[in-house]
């Protein structure tokens, strides 16, 4: 294998309604570059399910070990959902960001602002919309059966991440890119070429890299 260009990783963010397409994206993704893309690994006091494996589904810890992590300011973000508790470790997106590696993450807009915030210079915030908002019911119905309940709770969670993404409209240092789902091929080419491009933003590579492939013979 040739010489590469030393650079940042990068920290790629998805956000998106449930019945986006966001989570086949990001299959595909991890899949196609699977090399030197992955899951960031979250920590979470739950039990394991079936077919879940510590370390790479999650990081299974206690509740007394999750909590005693949180007092030590050891997350990067942290929330309790349905009595489990789950969280970010900082090491871990910092341990990317210097090493070169790419992460990629599922996380609402709230998530991704805070994430734009702290590590502006090395997050990439993509928001993945399907063509209208009954495409998105027609998805979200035409999937395994729910509770209608949830079914609500989907569209009004979904209404206000589109609300919160309208008043971002012109706020640099927010959303970067806007994928339009209507074809899946399609919005996986323009996703694959964000990957892509923005592992070659100038600012990213490590000046001796940069050096050291632009030296000229005999100076």
């Amino acid at each position: 294998m040739g010489r590469t260009l030393k650079r940042k990783g990068i920290l790629f963010v998805v956000i998106g309604p449930s019945g986006s397409g966001k989570s086949t994206l990001c299959s595909r993704l991890v899949r196609e570059f699977d090399r030197d893309l992955h899951y960031s690994i979250s920590v979470t006091s739950r039990s394991p399910r079936e077919g879940e494996v510590d370390g790479t589904s999650y990081h299974f810890v206690s509740r007394e070990e999750f909590l005693a992590r949180r007092d030590r300011g050891e997350f990067f973000e942290w929330e309790e959902t349905h009595g489990n508790l789950y969280g970010t470790l900082r090491a871990t997106l910092e341990n990317g960001i210097n090493s070169g590696h790419d992460l990629l993450f599922q996380i609402d807009i709230r998530g991704a602002m805070t994430m734009k915030k702290n590590f502006p210079d090395n997050t990439v915030a993509v928001f993945v919309i399907p063509p209208s908002f009954e495409a998105l019911r027609e998805r979200l119905v035409a999937r395994s059966p729910v509770a209608q309940a949830e079914l609500e709770r989907r569209f009004e969670t979904a209404r206000q991440e589109y609300e919160t993404l309208q008043g971002l409209h012109g706020n640099k240092g927010s959303i970067d890119y806007l994928l339009l789902n209507s074809s899946l091929e399609d919005a996986y080419a323009q996703i694959r070429a964000i990957v892509i491009a923005e592992r070659s933003r100038y600012g990213r590579m490590d000046k001796g890299s940069v050096v050291e492939f632009c030296r000229v013979g005999g100076s």
